[in-house]
């Protein structure tokens, strides 16, 4: 029974190591300039360097129109890029073009 139960757990993490996402919080920057097209929404925040998820480059920072809460997440990129404020993201997976850069999920902007 001892076996059984060393196999079960055993088995529980290495599936969950395999569906797990990486996902993590930046430092802050303030966003260079702003690239929409029909398919998504790219920020440059060249001071960023966070890189949960490993992309080749991590200076553009990406939203699709179909991910949750687009439209708020972008009308907060907007603001904080008029206002010159800096923002952080909460990023998790990928997205923008040809799906190479970090996704947003989260905006914080500060004073």
């Amino acid at each position: 029974m001892k076996i059984f139960k060393s196999g079960f757990y055993i088995l529980t993490f290495l599936f969950m190591s395999v569906v797990a996402h990486a996902s993590g919080g930046t430092g802050s920057g303030l966003i260079e300039n702003i690239y929409v097209n029909n398919g998504w929404t790219m920020v440059h925040v060249p001071n960023i360097e966070s890189n949960p998820d490993n992309f080749p480059s991590v200076s553009y920072f990406a939203l699709r129109p179909s991910d949750a809460n687009y439209s708020t997440l972008h009308s907060t990129l907007l603001a904080a890029f008029m206002a010159e404020k800096p923002v952080r993201f909460w990023l998790n997976g990928c997205s923008g073009q040809n799906n190479n850069h970090p996704r947003i999920v989260s905006v914080w902007i500060y004073k």
